[in-house]
Parts: structure tokens; C-alpha cells; sequence
């Protein structure tokens, strides 16, 4: 068994790993960073266009920008954008690099965003767990366990540019019971989900890959949820493009699901009751965590008995991308039939019961 803390990978995401979690949070969207040859304005000015484009990409949930007035404007013009920036010089591998760090404003970049008539995706993101199995002349190996360097790089990149919450199996013994290399290489769906349990992950994508003696990188991959698995393929000459395709058929799965229009009321307005509300603590908490979601402009007390309070919601989307935000944390669980029912007067669209902190 290799030791977990010294796989690159494993650390370099170790902030989506929590097997108790269902959700991830991506706290790097509105960071930039890029390689400069000096410091100067125009220098500056390139960087943060650069950066700013890829903020663009991951904030939007789109792998491709629009043509937009909105979003060529503010490329063409990107410093009132910076919160903070600086340069810093840095040693990878006995060379020497300078480094432009930046901070976009996340206020602006919405704007702008809303501008284009793009969505926003919020930082609060679905995790998906990833199992890929890696055929070279020296064997079947997990990616992650160490074995391939070059292409765990290159899956980082490629998770960091459209803003994924990845997370890793840990590879422990009881991984090792579970699912082997050699039988991942099957695809058998039963099995990985079986496997993946022990993470609760709302997505899992498997997958395998084969390196043929010209160098081209073949694999083939299976996105799974609660209800469906979609398959698909992917390939790249030489190189490590095959995972950024996938990284980019994930993002955009999950950005059509979770990305919302960022126009407040766009979804309209809708009553919830709630129960589960012991103290006016717990009430501040579930107002703060209702606004902190993507799709909630905000959450107002309508009527109020008891443990019991009945929400009025200011949606920026549908109720639907509403569920699929609350069950990824369970924080407020949508209450089973018969429970949880309601003394408010007032007509509501669903029961809830408020769970706290996770």
C-alpha cells in the first residue's frame, strides 16, 4: 500500500477529499496566475487579461466564451477588475520563474457575466469522485497512486481551468477490497458504485486509458449520478489532452445542472416552510446559508409559529436547480410525505426540515 501523503495528487487536492462530504467548494474561481517575463503596466495588462479570460471560463461554467461586447470590453480593459495582485519569483526544478498572482473582484466579473448573458456558477459544487485506471508497457495502475507524474499534472490543470470539485479515492486497504486496477478495467458500473459509497460522491466518473506505441492516448469513460451514467470517449496524440476532454464533458454536464442566471427574481418568487428550528440561531444560519446559494437572491421570513417558519424565496432560477443545490449538502432535507406538515395559512411549495451545520 503506498502511504497517502506521499502521493502528489492526493495532496495537491487534499482540500476534496473529505469522505464525509457530498459536496465540494472551489474557493480559487476568481484567481489568476501567470508566468511574466518582467513587471510592467503592459505586462499587467496582458497577465490579468489572460487570467481574467480563464476566471470567465470557470465562473460561467462554459469551456467556450461567446462573442460578447460585454466580455471583449473587459478583456481589453481588465485592471479595474484587480482587487490585488503581486509578483513573486519562484524555483521549480532549479529554474528561476516570475509569477503574476492576481484577485478579480467577484461583483464585477458577475456583472459583466450577467452582461453577456452568461450564467454564474457559485462556488459550492458538486464533488465527483474519480477512478481512471492507466494501461503503459508497465502495467494497470490507478491515477493517483504515484505512477504517473506527467499526467497527474495535467489532470490539476485541467480540474483548476473549468473549477471542478474532484476528489480521489484514498487508495487505502479498504479501496484496495473494494476495487483493483484490474477490475476497474472492466468498467463495471455496479461495482464502482459500490465502491464509491464510502465518499457519497453525487457524481463519479470512471474511466480507462491506454497509451499505444505511437504515443496516442485512447480512453473511455463512464459519468455516473443518482438516476444515469453517461458514456463517452477520448483521445489526444502524444500528449495528455484526453483528460482535459474529459475534465471539459464533466464541467459542462454539471454547469447546465448548477450554473444559474445571475438576474435576481429571474425564477420568481416561492413559499417554503420549514421546521427543525429550536433557536434563532438556527434561523440566522439557514437564512445565511439560503443566500449563500448561487440561486437564492434572498430568504425571507413570511410567517413564523413555533419551531416552525414559512421562507419566502427570491429565486434567480427554477425550484429545480434549488433542489439540486440543497441535496448536496443536506443541510435543509426536503421532508418525507406526511412529515414535517405545516400550520402556516399560507400555501407552500414543500417542507423542510432545517439540519444545521453538516
Amino acid at each position: 500500500m503506498i502511504n497517502a501523503l506521499k502521493r502528489p495528487l492526493l495532496l495537491l487536492l487534499a482540500a476534496c477529499l473529505c469522505s464525509a462530504a457530498v459536496a465540494g467548494r472551489v474557493d480559487d474561481l476568481y484567481k489568476g496566475r501567470e508566468a511574466v517575463a518582467e513587471q510592467s503596466s503592459a505586462t499587467l495588462r496582458r497577465g490579468a487579461a489572460s487570467a481574467l479570460e480563464q476566471v470567465f471560463v470557470r465562473v460561467s461554467g462554459q469551456g467556450q466564451l461567446p462573442q460578447s461586447s460585454a466580455l471583449s470590453e473587459a478583456l481589453a480593459s481588465p485592471e479595474p477588475f484587480l482587487t490585488r495582485y503581486s509578483y513573486r519569483r519562484e524555483n521549480t526544478d532549479g529554474e528561476e520563474r516570475l509569477w503574476l498572482d492576481m484577485k478579480f473582484s467577484p461583483r464585477q466579473v458577475n456583472a459583466v457575466l450577467q452582461s453577456a448573458g452568461l450564467p454564474v456558477w457559485s462556488a459550492n459544487r458538486p464533488t465527483v469522485l474519480l477512478w481512471l485506471v492507466v494501461d503503459t508497457p508497465e502495467g494497470r495502475s490507478f491515477l493517483g497512486s504515484g505512477s504517473h507524474p506527467d499526467l497527474e499534472k495535467a489532470l490539476q490543470d485541467a480540474v483548476a481551468r473549468r473549477g471542478l470539485a474532484l476528489q480521489l479515492p484514498l487508495f487505502d486497504l479498504i479501496d484496495a477490497g473494494n476495487l483493483s486496477a484490474q477490475a476497474l478495467w472492466q468498467m463495471p458500473e455496479a461495482r464502482v458504485r459500490e465502491a464509491s459509497q464510502r465518499y457519497a460522491p453525487p457524481f463519479i466518473l470512471m474511466g480507462r486509458a491506454s497509451q499505444l506505441s505511437t504515443g496516442q492516448w485512447l480512453a473511455s469513460w463512464a459519468l455516473l449520478d443518482e438516476q444515469s451514467d453517461e458514456r463517452f470517449d477520448t483521445q489526444s496524440q502524444q500528449d495528455s489532452g484526453f483528460l482535459a476532454a474529459a475534465v471539459d464533458r464533466v464541467a459542462d454536464v454539471q454547469a447546465r445542472r448548477y450554473a444559474v442566471n445571475s438576474v435576481a427574481g429571474a425564477g420568481g418568487r416561492t413559499l417554503i416552510h420549514v421546521s427543525g428550528l429550536a433557536r434563532f440561531d438556527d434561523y440566522a444560519q439557514m437564512v445565511s446559508y439560503l443566500e449563500s446559494l448561487a440561486v437564492i437572491e434572498h430568504a425571507n421570513a413570511a410567517w413564523a409559529f413555533g419551531e416552525e417558519l414559512v421562507l419566502e424565496l427570491v429565486l434567480k432560477d427554477d425550484m429545480d436547480k434549488v433542489e439540486r443545490y440543497l441535496q448536496l449538502d443536506g443541510r435543509l432535507r426536503r421532508a418525507a410525505e406526511g412529515v414535517g406538515r405545516s400550520r402556516s395559512p399560507l400555501a407552500t411549495q414543500g417542507n423542510y426540515i432545517w439540519q444545521g451545520q453538516p
